[in-house]
């Protein structure tokens, strides 16, 4: 009843303003629909499926918590059967002519290159709004987010359908930002939980099943792909980098551009036959600047992370630890930890 009741209180009060107010009354509801995943599991009427993916949603927290030194809260412990296959739909905006996100403001948080929906209609209206502005824009459908501890984040019945790999490397993901969120360094934060989400699903997997499995061939294929389609991404960001840092106009800029994006879907479309998973072959994107910062955002240079780990015997764990002395940083955390690998100073 108590819980309920702060749950009203912090929509109220503290998500105040129309967009907020909204999102914070869908949060409210799945967490007032949300199911405690032990008593599923103990439940005989559960279906065996479902009991089996709940199980394996146990055994990888535990594993982020105990193995990887991810914080121990109450973040998986509960499922929402939705009817929609995934959560919200995010919008991402940038500038035509050069990579500039549109950034949205949040109390508490900071500010995002990201806003999410969890009605469709309302995503399409901001995405509208921003393009007659001028911008960029993009709609992508995400199936978690973090509230950073203000609430309890559940599991949905839509991921029942995932990957071993995807759910592993989702949860880690998710629980890395509850555990390191630094305010204002949002590239930091999703890079820092793309890696341990992925290094951290791998692990698990190489673990729990070892290395000849099916299980770990398809976490390396998808691996694979996905880095694949990041060096294509990057590869397109390098190039219209060049052309909007150049002197042309900007009538020239996006000439130029439209040229560059059309031959990358020509590209895109010849390497197909490079891909392994089913996520990759037969892509269809919307390439435009917003599209191609999205993925930036995530992977623009994971090399920091794969120094901090190789320096670290490739344990997570100490890793982390390392990692976690930035909460109480106030400064550049890409600089700290660049400055404490090269001076070569025990981490």
């Amino acid at each position: 009843m108590f819980k309920r009741l702060f749950y009203v209180l912090f929509v109220v009060f503290f998500l105040n303003g129309c967009y907020l107010e909204k999102q914070g009354f869908h949060i409210l509801k799945f967490q007032f629909n949300a199911e405690d995943i032990d008593r599923l599991i103990n439940d005989e009427n559960t279906h065996a499926e479902l009991r089996e993916f709940l199980l394996l949603v146990k055994e990888i927290k535990n594993y982020a918590v105990e193995e990887i030194g991810l914080e121990k809260n109450k973040n998986y412990t509960r499922y929402v059967e939705l009817e929609k296959d995934y959560l919200v739909d995010v919008v991402s905006a940038c500038e035509k002519d050069r990579f500039a996100p549109y950034r949205w403001a949040y109390p508490f948080f900071g500010k995002f290159p990201y806003k999410g929906f969890f009605v469709r209609d309302y995503a399409e209206r901001e995405a509208k709004r921003l393009e007659r502005k001028g911008y960029d824009v993009i709609i992508r459908r995400v199936d978690a987010f973090s509230t950073l501890g203000f609430f309890t984040d559940p599991v949905y019945s839509f991921m029942t359908e995932y990957s071993l790999y995807q759910i592993a490397s989702l949860i880690i993901h998710e629980l890395t930002h509850s555990t390191i969120f630094l305010k204002n360094y949002i590239e930091f934060n999703e890079r820092l939980a793309t890696f341990v989400g992925e290094e951290g699903a791998r692990t698990f997997i190489e673990e729990k099943y070892g290395m000849d499995s099916e299980h770990y061939r398809e976490a390396v294929d998808f691996a694979e792909d996905f880095n694949r389609f990041v060096e294509l991404i990057q590869s397109l960001y390098g190039e219209l980098s060049v052309v909007y840092a150049s002197g042309l106009r900007r009538e020239e800029k996006l000439e130029k551009k439209e040229k560059i994006i059309r031959a990358f879907n020509l590209k895109l479309k010849s390497s197909f036959h490079l891909f392994k998973t089913e996520r990759f072959m037969n892509i269809q994107i919307p390439v435009n600047n917003a599209y191609i910062m999205t993925y930036m955002r995530y992977t623009e240079d994971l090399s920091l992370f794969y120094e901090l780990y190789e320096k670290n015997s490739r344990n997570l764990n100490r890793m982390v630890k390392v990692l976690k002395r930035l909460i109480c940083y106030k400064g550049d955390p890409e600089e700290y930890l660049k400055k404490k690998l090269s001076d070569r100073e025990e981490l």
